[in-house]
């Protein structure tokens, strides 16, 4: 896929770009993910002869190995690179082998999930700034267990996971997450949705020093310090 936008007035002009690659084989024995994204963007401000540029970009690469292991576990591993202006993330590399175990049969899957998986990955992250660790770069290990609830009935899908994860160098470097998706089928074909995620957030290690300006908050070029985030939505979908 890709997508590109271009708006703007006499004071103000915006542009972004944007692509992805998704490719996945599933079978019973073995589920292979790969994901590629990127996006650029532009804005630029006009104000008493003066012009405000704010340049942002993001790229992502993700894979997924797992192979099934009997009828409840399977074993994997993950793959992730990243470059993010606005993380302050110049290059990251996080291999992370991971094991899994499903409390019911995995050939029930299309109805019904219980999921524990542990993972353990090796993050080497190269910053674009110095941190406010007086880093700009750095090697470390990390851990991370979740688990997940999904359920497809007639009546509709649920979906929850909880995962809580931590580097090993400090374990007050932690986080600790949520997520819930409901679907609810009301009539043949009208479903009322509702998603939700909250994270508590004690890992942000990749925050640039010195203070943000002004500019740098209002246009979000620049990743601030927080003890949380949340995202809510809820809706309503209609399919012929």
């Amino acid at each position: 896929s890709a997508n590109t936008f271009l708006n703007g007035e006499e004071s103000y002009s915006s542009g972004m770009f944007s692509g992805s690659f998704t490719a996945n084989r599933i079978t019973p024995e073995l589920k292979t993910t790969i994901s590629v994204s990127s996006y650029f963007m532009r804005n630029e401000f006009r104000f008493n002869g003066d012009v405000i540029e704010s340049d942002s970009d993001s790229h992502n690469l993700n894979g997924l190995i797992v192979k099934s292991v009997g009828d409840h576990w399977s074993v994997g591993a993950f793959f992730s690179i990243l470059s993010s202006t606005y993380s302050n993330i110049k290059f990251r590399v996080n291999p992370a082998p991971a094991i899994e175990y499903n409390l019911f049969p995995y050939s029930e899957s299309t109805k019904k999930q219980l999921r524990f998986l542990f993972r353990l990955g090796y993050n080497s992250v190269r910053y674009r700034e110095e941190t406010i660790y007086e880093k700009t770069y750095e090697n470390l290990w990390q851990q991370a267990l979740s688990l997940t609830l999904e359920l497809k009935q007639k009546w509709g899908t649920v979906s929850t996971s909880l995962e809580g994860s931590n580097y090993f160098h400090d374990f007050n470097k932690n986080r600790l997450q949520l997520n819930g998706e409901l679907s609810l089928r009301l009539i043949e074909g009208l479903n009322f949705n509702v998603y939700g995620s909250y994270s508590r957030i004690r890992d942000q290690l990749s925050l640039p020093r010195g203070e943000a300006s002004l500019e740098e908050i209002l246009l979000q070029r620049r990743q601030l310090e927080t003890g949380y985030s949340y995202y809510l939505s809820v809706g309503l979908s209609y399919s012929f």
